[in-house]
């Protein structure tokens, strides 16, 4: 980058983090809409939770706490309330007795379908006008961007 593109790759730079900025407010719009599809009362971050364990499996509170990156006592307390909403269950670890896993329940696997076909018109719709090469270049982008989050040693 030369001296004189500095001021024009700035501005780009700032045009990329103010819809970045964007993103996430949707996306906590979209995440609070979803939750209360789930459950009226399962708050966004528990919502954030079920979905990780219904697309990893079986999970201890321990690699819930690594994959989301939130604090211990808020996922257990998160934890809590899914287990009283009947979202989740605990089963014994076959290997290890003192051990056990979570795993979501029969009516979060329901909810969730429920809010997958939701997640797919509402996006269907905002990419009605895309092309399929539009798509699968803004998801290969996408997940581009998500391998190298800022402040996060490489």
């Amino acid at each position: 980058m030369s001296p004189q593109d500095a001021p024009a790759e700035q501005s780009v730079i700032l045009d990329i983090e103010a819809g970045i900025a964007q993103l996430f407010r949707s996306a906590r719009y979209v995440i609070r809409r979803y939750s209360a599809e789930v459950h009226p009362e399962l708050q966004p971050t528990g919502f954030s939770i079920l979905r990780h364990i219904a697309q990893s499996g079986p999970s201890q509170a321990s690699s819930i706490i690594a994959a989301t990156g939130l604090d211990k006592s808020a996922v257990s307390r998160q934890l809590s309330a899914l287990r009283a909403l009947g979202l989740l269950a605990t089963r014994p670890d076959p290997t290890d007795g003192r051990s056990s896993y979570l795993v979501t329940t029969p009516l979060a696997e329901e909810r969730l379908a429920a809010v997958r076909r939701l997640v797919t018109l509402d996006y269907a719709e905002r990419f009605e006008t895309w092309s399929g090469d539009e798509l699968t270049t803004f998801a290969r982008l996408l997940e581009r961007f998500n391998d190298n989050p800022p402040g996060v040693p490489r």
